[in-house]
């Protein structure tokens, strides 16, 4: 904030449909033609380049159309951008008086997984879990082996740390973590080798009553199975129960007598004891030490990395995604006259999606925010989606309840039928509390069917095609669009047939993409989704490598994989 003058800032809760970007652009707008800000002063944070590009746009024709053709041309000198973008730019312009390079080079996704790989390699914290995989839950899943998957988690790991910026170093992160952990799992038994022992006597029993598998008294093949399934599990834990913890729970699964389908007298007495003494896992103390133990070494080992990694690049002289919120967050924070400094060349901080900000991009935001003239800050917590990137919607929440006299929600909604928001509005309180903001629909109703349910029969794992759920809802759509269906136009706002290009369809796993779109694609309907491109393309990474070679011929990674892929391509070993 600039001395002697007050601060204007608005929190705008808006949810989906109720108008937002044109909210943001309406109050740009008006700031602009009553000349509190001037175009080349805006700070506009937004989610995406597309949406950046859009508010751009938007707001040079709503100057032209004012008449205002100079602050047209002046909003090219305007931050709008990603928060990504501003961080890069503010770490470049400011590089000299924080000590940096003005020209970082940006590391690409597969460089930054090397370095980190061989950051891993080399941390010993990381050591001690990776010694004993199973012990800590990571096995063959079908698609994934144990290193691959303690790789992935550790990958996570250092993503939510780095998401914390300096917080994600603190020495006492993990110590607390563990503390959380048992605080939330609850009492335990003291004395866990007792209960290992009374199960290791169970199983031991079991075993010399019956010494071989029960798969001659069963009447069916799925009783073979699991005859032959518990006795091999017994066997093992008859010589190791002490740290298996799956094992445990599976002995808690042991086939007893079922109707048409019983067990030899005296074996359901003998199993159930088993059974019993398997049950006593939940007051084992053992899962929970090792839980305990594997998540020190995961955030202690994910610092340890983090470190090893930022050395690499300080000598490499690069950075990633993460040095551009990061780096301009540390510069700003340890040179408060430079942050008076940048926002002095600012007459307002717009921020849209603000619930999707996890907290290093938060702390940046909160040194523009909290020395800015104007600010409007537009989200809605309902619609974070962010989370599995560190973002964190109580960030914005918490601000927001700081400073109640600040929000200014928006009410209406401009997008859905008005049955739609009928069953959203019903839903919302139940689902957010007190929280929600219902939302009045301001369309017609259109008189098409606003909601339908595809029932669909068959599993997801049926072998045959028709029997998946994923072809009876591309029969579906493909019926609606050789009908067709009737949709309202978002240009005409009048009723129209629909286009393959008005649906979507909505997955929650990568998997699941690859089947709909194959099941659309074999009714006839046109499908779109977003796939490797020409910029991934071997021929034009091999491109990119010799270009970054030529530049710099110290580059190890651009030669080596410039080598790899050719021309002439050579082998990995080679």
């Amino acid at each position: 904030m600039r001395d002697g003058q007050a601060q204007d800032i608005r929190i705008v809760p808006a949810g989906a449909g109720a108008g937002k970007t044109f909210e943001i652009c309406r109050t740009l707008e008006g700031w602009l033609e009553d000349g509190t800000v001037a175009p080349e002063r805006i700070l506009a944070v937004t989610f995406t380049e597309a949406a950046a590009s859009e508010l751009r746009e938007r707001l040079r024709g709503a100057a032209l159309g004012a008449g205002l053709t100079e602050a047209a041309l002046a909003l090219e000198r305007a931050y709008i951008s990603t928060i990504h973008a501003l961080g890069l730019r503010l770490t470049m312009e400011h590089a000299l008086a924080a000590g940096g390079s003005p020209a970082p080079r940006l590391i690409d996704d597969a460089e930054a997984d090397v370095l980190l790989r061989r950051a891993m390699a080399r941390s010993d914290r990381l050591a001690d879990v990776a010694g004993d995989l199973k012990r800590y839950g990571y096995t063959f899943d079908g698609r994934r082996g144990a290193e691959e998957q303690f790789r992935g988690r550790v990958r996570e790991v250092v993503g939510l740390l780095t998401g914390l910026g300096e917080a994600g170093r603190a020495p006492h992160l993990a110590r607390e973590a563990v503390a959380a952990l048992r605080h939330d799992y609850g009492q335990v038994a003291g004395d866990g080798q007792a209960l290992t022992d009374a199960l290791v006597r169970a199983v031991s029993r079991l075993l010399e009553r019956f010494p071989d598998s029960l798969v001659e008294t069963a009447t069916s093949a799925t009783a073979e199975k699991e005859f032959r399934r518990d006795h091999r599990n017994m066997r093992r834990a008859a010589g190791d129960a002490a740290t298996d913890w799956k094992l445990w729970g599976e002995l808690q699964k042991l086939r007893l007598t079922k109707r048409g389908a019983p067990t030899p007298e005296g074996y359901d007495a003998l199993a159930g004891a088993v059974v019993t003494a398997a049950a006593a896992i939940e007051n084992h103390p053992g899962p929970l030490d090792d839980a305990c133990a594997h998540l020190a070494a995961l955030i202690e080992g994910a610092q340890e990395v983090l470190g090893l990694y930022a050395m690499r690049k300080r000598e490499l002289g690069v950075v990633d995604y993460a040095d551009m919120i990061a780096g301009a967050e540390a510069m700003l924070a340890e040179d408060p006259a430079l942050a008076e400094a940048v926002t002095g060349e600012l007459d307002c901080v717009v921020v849209d999606e603000f619930q999707d900000t996890n907290p290093v991009q938060f702390a940046l935001l909160q040194h523009l925010i909290a020395r800015s003239p104007r600010v409007l800050l537009v989200g809605d917590a309902k619609q974070a989606i962010m989370a599995f990137q560190g973002a964190d919607a109580r960030l914005s929440t918490a601000l927001a309840d700081r400073m109640p006299e600040t929000l200014d929600p928006l009410d209406r909604n401009w997008r859905s039928d008005p049955r739609i928001m009928a069953l959203v509005n019903d839903l919302g309180p139940g689902l957010f509390g007190a929280r929600y903001q219902p939302l009045a629909p301001q369309r017609p109703e259109s008189g098409a069917p606003a909601l339908e349910v595809v029932r669909a029969s068959g599993s997801r794992r049926a072998r045959a095609p028709k029997a998946r759920p994923q072809h009876a809802v591309a029969e579906r759509i493909r019926a609606l669009t050789d009908a067709p269906a009737q949709v309202v136009d978002q240009t005409t706002e009048r009723l129209r047939p629909v286009r393959p290009s008005d649906i979507a369809v909505l997955c929650r796993r990568h998997a699941d993409v690859d089947a709909y779109a194959e099941a659309l694609r074999d009714v006839g309907v046109p499908v779109s989704r977003e796939e490797q491109g020409w910029l991934t393309a071997p021929a034009t990474a091999a491109a990119r490598h010799a270009l970054a070679y030529a530049a710099d011929p110290a580059d190890r990674h651009a030669a080596l994989c410039l080598a790899t892929l050719g021309p002439p391509a050579l082998p990995l070993e080679d």
